[in-house]
């Protein structure tokens, strides 16, 4: 290794790159796979759901005849699970505001079940009365500081409780976690409200803890049975907790959720990293054979045998191999910061189970140094002493198995660039696609819960010089709170509702197709419609048409506007309804800004908030939303770049290997070649042109491989770009004038060489 600094430079620097893009990923992976198992009753908890409507929110009066009439069942218990809405909680004797995110309206049994330590009480349960609010330790620092919490109170719009307990943060890498636990047996603190056909229901998940060696299923289906006898509800089913996070089935809950097919990306990459670096590292051990073999052959001569040189052959890859994971364990540590950037996620060590991870790498370092060490071991089988004493080494051979492992390092890396550039395609497509409104310039402000002078913020804001137009709306795109059917048997299906003030199409730049806008003798009597309402109605004109919504006088539809989503281009544009009600308690409000300093302008939007509303300014940019909508898509493009670069860097180290080998095979052929007169351009075009050619049979290959990988990911999006011919080409170009970079500079020295030298040599 000391003799040959270069070959070992990029055997080791290929290896340690390799694993530690294989390391990251399998850390990634297994944090990702053990998410909800801290719980140490995990495997014995599952979450009811209704498969048929999937959604696990359930009637809570379900709550009686778990708790009673299933032996099975251990422990069960409600949980409300609110993480997409801030609340704002005050605290009366201070004044001061807390944003909070994360709230679970549950019982006591929440925290027996899931194994939640209490850190204080004010009594033996964690809920000491209807009242009763439990906070976790970090929420009571950031809201009381250093004080007691215990038996002070927090006020929300909705919602006035004493603080009865501090319990211990949830575990980091769970699909839930809460900052404020609510006691569900009050009904003033149960948030949701489910109505149909004028029946209406608390919605709430629950959670089951059984009995050891209970069967699931057989149990879901007494549950079924039994419930039904009081419910329409039949296909009732059980949900391991640890599902939930990767689980497959769309149930409609706010739980974090992973993805298992980016998993799987994320696993076949890795595996492709490292076939690449163990190709890289065949090429280069194999020529490193090839050229000690007068060092093999003059230690037979001396008496060694088949096993001593093997023996030696083991020691050197084993090595190799060791110092290069050396390496990349200090490359990990030096990336496991910025996880976070990389898998939109921070990998912590404290949640990886290295239990199940230890006794894969020793498995997997063991194979790779027994793969990396055959190929040189063949080399050592097909020795001859006789030949090598009588000078002749025939190497001769169209050697396939070189060509092959060429060829898949470049299939691999065109199609991993194509795939690469068609995702980047994607999002710069959706990024630009016409959602129906502008999103540009447009802000939106969150008003407190039923805050009763939203027009009086409206008129103040109006006032600012840059504001060009404002609507104030309850629901927006991006955020539907309210979804009504007909009310008629012919429409059974169900529309958004947004209900919105004066200058609402105007402030969101939606654009009227049919009809008028609204006017002030509309009130609470007529709506607008976007083009997929009417269009599931089966309308030919909205003339006389009338939305019902279970009322007898309904909303009259006077216009149609252009479609517009209310959700992300995963899905496609659904009925929505604008439900015209300049009186309604409005949540939102939307403001339409000039162009301008934007640091400015909301600095002077939140003196006037300060001076109107007696609460903290929440606001976001329907750009910004818009954003959000796909970081998963973004992240996944970051990583997908991250690891296909290593994987052309690694392509490009092959090739340099597959060159050392190629010349140090041909030196006589180069050398008598120019001695017969060949000139630099026609010894480059000789050692080119397989390389050339190999190129072109990778391209043919990748190109299907990758069409076929994207087409189907490109059905998570209802609106999607075109699998452009181009990108396959720019594919197959870059890999193409990498190889001509990487492979050209070794070329010309050997063309340039002096010939005597070279004869010399052989």
């Amino acid at each position: 290794m000391l003799k040959n600094k270069v070959y070992s430079a990029l055997i080791i620097g290929g290896f340690s790159i390799g694993f530690t893009a294989c390391i990251l990923i399998a850390l990634f992976y297994n944090v990702e796979h053990n998410v909800d198992k801290q719980f140490p009753n995990y495997e014995n908890i599952y979450r009811l759901y209704d498969v048929k409507n999937a959604k696990c929110g359930l009637n809570y009066n379900f709550l009686e005849p778990l708790s009673k009439d299933y032996p099975e069942i251990l422990n069960v218990c409600p949980m409300e699970y609110s993480s997409n809405y801030r609340f704002t909680i005050k605290n009366p004797e201070t004044n001061s505001y807390v944003w909070v995110q994360h709230i679970i309206i549950t019982t006591n049994n929440f925290f027996d079940i899931f194994s939640v330590s209490v850190v204080a009480s004010l009594s033996q349960f964690p809920f000491k009365d209807l009242n009763s609010a439990v906070i976790s330790e970090s929420t009571a620092k950031r809201f009381f500081g250093d004080e007691n919490p215990l038996g002070k109170t927090i006020e929300e719009e909705f919602f006035t409780a004493t603080v009865s307990a501090v319990v211990k943060d949830l575990p980091e890498n769970s699909s839930f976690t809460a900052e404020i636990f609510l006691n569900s047996n009050n009904k003033n603190f149960q948030m949701s409200q489910e109505c149909n056909n004028n029946v209406c229901i608390y919605p709430t998940s629950f959670f089951l803890l059984l009995k050891k060696g209970i069967n699931s299923n057989l149990l879901s289906q007494k549950i079924n049975s039994t419930l039904n006898e009081k419910t329409s509800t039949d296909s009732l089913a059980l949900q391991k907790l640890s599902d939930i996070y990767l689980s497959k089935a769309l149930v409609q809950d706010e739980h974090a959720k992973g993805s298992s097919k980016t998993l799987l990306v994320f696993l076949t990459v890795a595996f492709l990293i490292i076939v690449l670096s163990s190709i890289n590292y065949l090429n280069y051990t194999v020529s490193l054979q090839y050229s000690k073999l007068k060092e093999i052959g003059i230690s037979k001569t001396n008496g060694a045998n088949k096993k001593q040189l093997v023996n030696n052959l083991l020691i050197e890859v084993t090595i190799g191999i060791l110092i290069s994971l050396i390496i990349s364990v200090l490359l990990t540590s030096a990336f496991l910061p910025y996880t976070d950037v990389l898998f939109g996620r921070k990998v912590s060590l404290s949640d990886v189970n290295f239990y199940q991870l230890i006794p894969v790498f020793i498995a997997a370092i063991l194979g790779i140094i027994i793969l990396n060490s055959l190929a040189p071991i063949y080399v050592l089988s097909r020795f001859s002493i006789t030949e090598f004493l009588s000078g002749n080494k025939k190497r001769n051979g169209k050697q396939v198995g070189r060509q092959v492992m060429l060829i898949f390092q470049l299939t691999v890396s065109i199609a991993l660039i194509a795939i690469v550039m068609i995702i980047f395609k994607q999002l710069k497509y959706i990024k630009h696609y016409d959602l129906g409104y502008s999103a540009e310039q447009l802000v939106r402000l969150d008003l407190p819960y039923l805050y009763e002078k939203p027009s009086v913020v409206k008129n103040e804001m109006e006032k600012l010089p840059f504001v060009t137009n404002a609507a104030l709306s309850d629901g927006y795109p991006g955020q539907i709170k309210l979804m009504m059917g007909d009310g008629t048997e012919e429409n059974r299906f169900m529309l958004n509702c947004i209900f919105i003030s004066d200058d609402y199409l105007k402030t969101m730049g939606m654009q009227l197709l049919q009809g008028r806008n609204f006017l002030p003798g509309d009130k609470n009597n007529a709506c607008i419609m976007n083009e997929e309402a009417v269009k599931q109605y089966g309308w030919e004109s909205i003339q006389d048409k009338v939305y019902h919504n279970g009322n007898d006088d309904g909303y009259h539809v006077i216009g149609v506007v252009k479609n517009f989503n209310v959700e992300s281009l995963h899905k496609a544009i659904s009925p929505v309804v604008l439900l015209y009600n300049p009186d309604h308690r409005f949540a939102n409000l939307s403001l339409r800004l000039s162009p301008g300093n934007v640091g400015q302008q909301m600095d002077r939007i939140k003196q006037v908030w300060n001076k109107t509303v007696a609460y903290p300014m929440n606001f976001t940019f329907y750009s910004d939303q818009v954003q959000a909508m796909y970081n998963k898509e973004e992240k996944l493009a970051k990583s997908i770049t991250f690891f296909s670069f290593i994987a052309v860097i690694l392509t490009c180290m092959g090739l340099l290997g597959q060159f050392f080998l190629i010349s140090l095979n041909r030196t006589k052929e180069i050398g008598i070649r120019k001695v017969n007169g060949a000139n630099v351009f026609e010894i480059l075009l000789l050692l080119n042109k397989n390389f050339l050619t190999w190129v072109l049979v990778s391209f043919v290959i990748a190109v299907p491989v990758a069409f076929y990988i994207m087409r189907l990911w490109l059905q998570n999006f209802a609106y999607k770009t075109t699998l452009s011919w181009w990108v396959f080409a720019l594919a197959g170009i870059i890999p193409f004038a990498i190889e001509i970079l990487t492979v050209s500079w070794l070329s010309w020295r050997a063309a340039v060489a002096n010939p005597i030298e070279s004869l010399r040599y052989e």
